[in-house]
C-alpha cells in the first residue's frame, strides 16, 4: 500500500468514517496472506468511493456556486484541478463582498482553520472590520495544501476578484507560507503578526510567565523606537536571553509586531487574529467535522447571512435615537454622535473621558501651526506634542493613535477643549467609521441590496406586524378585522406603486 492510500486511510479514520481493520504484520492476520489480499481490496475500494464521492461532491459544489450567479451577477468562482481532474483549491466571492472590500478593504486578517469538512481541508477566511466594528467576511477557500504556491494562487484570485485593489494593511499568524506569499502578492501593504500568537510562542519556546509578561510590554507598549530597544535590552539581561535563537529570530522580525515600529499604519484596532478565530467559532455553530464540501459551501452562506443581518440591526440601531451625552464634553461628544455609528461612538467615548485626564502645559508657535504640549495627570515623565494648524484645520499626535485606529485620541480632545472647540473637525473623522460610510457604494448594485435603512425600516416594521398577528390571532373577530384592514391598505399601497 503506498504511502499516499496509508494517509488517506487515516484521515477517514480521523472523521468517522468506516475502514477495515489494518494489522501490524501478516502473522498477525487471521487468514495469513488470503486474509491480506483482501484487507488490501477492501482498503483500496473504500479509498476509490471516497474519491468518487469527493468528484461528485467538488462538481455539486461548484453548480451551487457557479449557480448564485444568476442572481449575482458579480459573483466570482475561481478553482484548479489536479492531474486527476479532482478538484485541488477553491476561492469565491460574491457581489456584496467586493463592495464591501471596497470600503473596509484597507484593513485585511486571513488564516487557515482545519477540519471544518470531511476531506480535512484548510480553510481560509478573508475578513475585515466594517463601521460598526464588526467582523465582516471579504472571502474564502478550501485549499489542498498550505505551500507558498497555494497561497500565492489563492492571493491572486482574491486581487482579482477585488479588481486590483491591495489592502494597507494585513494581519496574520506566524506561517511562514503565508508570510511569503503575502511579500509576493502584496509587496506594499504593512503585514503585521499576531501578538496572541507571539505571545503563545513566547510560553511555549521559553516557558518563563514573567519573561512573557515584559514581552507583552515591549510589544504594545507605546514605546519611541528608542525607548523599545532599551526595554529589549533590559529584558535580555533580566532573563539572559541573549544568545536564545527564538529570541534572536523574534527581534528580526520586529518590524512586523512591535508597535514602536508599527505605529502610524492603519489596522483599524487590530493587534491579533481574535476576529478569526471568533469568526472560526462562529462557523462551528454551522457545520460539523462531517460535513461534505457542498454542504460546507451553503451553511457557510447562511453564516455570512447571519453576519449582514446584524449589521441591518446594527445600521437600525444607529440610525434611529438620540444619544445621552456621558462625558463632560457634552457638544463634541454630540458631534462625535452625529456621524459616527454607536458601535464607533462607544470608543470615541472613552477617549473623551480619557481626555479629561490630560492637561495642555505649553505652546510652541512655528511656521504655519502651533505645537501644544500635552501631559497626562500626575504624571511628568511623558508627554506628547499635538500639532494644530487652522486653516486648512489639521491635527496631528506624536503617538500617532490617529493614523493608527482612526479616531481621534486623548491628547488631540484635549487640544481641541482647550482651544474651546465644540465641533469635531472634518480632519478627525475618518469616513470609514460613520454612518454614511456605504453611501459612495450604494448606485454599483441594485438599491434593495445596500440599502441598510430601508432593510432597517423592513425588520422594524416585521417586529410590529409579529406582535399585531399574535395578538390578533386571539380571537376571531380580531383576526377578520386586522386581516380586512391589512387587506385594505395594501391595496391602496399598491394602487400608489401603479
Amino acid at each position: 500500500m503506498s504511502e499516499l492510500d496509508i494517509m488517506q486511510l487515516n484521515k477517514m479514520r480521523k472523521v468517522g468514517i468506516s475502514t477495515p481493520q489494518v494489522y501490524g504484520s501478516l502473522a498477525d492476520h487471521p487468514g495469513g496472506y488470503e486474509r491480506l489480499s483482501f484487507c488490501k481490496k477492501d482498503i483500496y475500494n473504500q479509498i476509490g468511493r471516497q474519491r468518487r464521492l469527493q468528484g461528485l461532491d467538488s462538481k455539486c459544489a461548484l453548480e451551487f456556486l457557479n449557480g448564485l450567479k444568476r442572481s449575482d451577477p458579480l459573483m466570482y468562482v475561481g478553482h484548479t484541478v489536479d492531474e486527476e481532474n479532482r478538484l485541488q483549491h477553491l476561492f469565491w466571492c460574491d457581489g456584496m463582498m467586493q463592495m464591501e472590500y471596497e470600503v473596509f478593504g484597507d484593513v485585511l486578517a486571513f488564516d487557515a482553520t482545519y477540519g471544518k469538512n470531511k476531506y480535512l481541508c484548510p480553510v481560509v477566511v478573508f475578513s475585515g472590520v466594517n463601521h460598526h466594528n464588526h467582523t465582516i467576511v471579504f472571502g474564502s477557500a478550501i485549499v489542498s495544501n498550505e505551500t507558498v504556491e497555494t497561497y500565492i494562487w489563492v492571493l491572486g484570485q482574491f486581487v482579482e476578484a477585488m479588481k486590483g485593489k491591495s489592502p494597507m494593511s494585513i494581519i496574520t499568524d506566524g506561517d511562514v507560507a503565508m508570510k511569503n506569499a503575502i511579500r509576493k502578492v502584496f509587496p506594499n501593504s504593512q503585514h503585521r503578526l499576531c501578538a496572541w500568537h507571539l505571545l503563545r510562542n513566547a510560553t511555549t519556546n521559553i516557558k518563563k510567565p514573567a519573561f512573557t509578561k515584559d514581552l507583552r510590554k515591549c510589544m504594545l507598549g507605546e514605546y519611541e523606537i528608542g525607548e523599545f530597544r532599551k526595554k529589549w535590552s533590559e529584558m535580555l539581561n533580566k532573563f539572559e536571553l541573549h544568545d536564545h535563537p527564538w529570541v534572536i529570530d523574534l527581534f528580526e522580525k520586529r518590524k512586523m509586531w512591535c508597535t514602536a515600529y508599527i505605529r502610524g499604519a492603519f489596522f483599524g484596532g487590530f493587534r491579533a487574529t481574535s476576529r478569526c478565530e471568533g469568526l472560526h467559532s462562529e462557523l462551528k455553530k454551522y457545520i460539523h467535522p462531517k460535513i461534505n464540501l457542498t454542504e460546507f459551501v451553503q451553511q457557510f452562506y447562511r453564516l455570512v447571512s447571519y453576519m449582514r443581518y446584524r449589521e441591518v440591526e446594527a445600521d437600525f440601531a444607529s440610525i434611529h435615537g438620540d444619544p445621552v451625552p456621558e462625558t463632560d464634553y457634552h457638544n463634541l461628544e454630540l458631534s462625535g454622535a452625529k456621524c459616527y455609528t454607536k458601535e464607533i461612538l462607544k470608543l470615541f467615548r472613552d477617549q473623551l473621558h480619557s481626555s479629561s485626564l490630560m492637561r495642555v502645559i505649553g505652546c510652541k508657535q512655528t511656521f504655519g501651526c502651533c505645537i501644544y504640549i500635552v501631559r497626562k495627570y500626575e504624571m511628568i515623565d511623558k508627554q506628547w506634542h499635538v500639532s494644530y494648524q487652522s486653516t486648512p484645520c489639521d491635527l496631528k499626535c506624536s503617538c500617532l493613535r490617529m493614523e493608527s485606529v482612526g479616531i481621534p485620541c486623548d491628547h488631540i480632545l484635549a487640544v481641541l477643549v482647550h482651544l474651546n472647540l465644540s465641533e469635531l473637525p472634518k480632519c478627525l473623522v475618518l469616513k470609514r467609521w460613520t454612518k454614511v460610510a456605504k453611501d459612495e457604494v450604494k448606485g454599483n448594485v441594485s438599491r434593495h441590496r445596500w440599502d441598510s435603512e430601508k432593510d432597517a425600516r423592513y425588520l422594524s416594521l416585521m417586529e410590529y406586524f409579529k406582535e399585531l398577528s399574535t395578538l390578533a390571532c386571539e380571537t376571531y373577530d380580531d383576526y377578520v378585522d386586522k386581516r380586512d384592514k391589512v387587506v385594505n391598505e395594501l391595496a391602496e399601497i399598491r394602487g400608489k406603486k401603479l
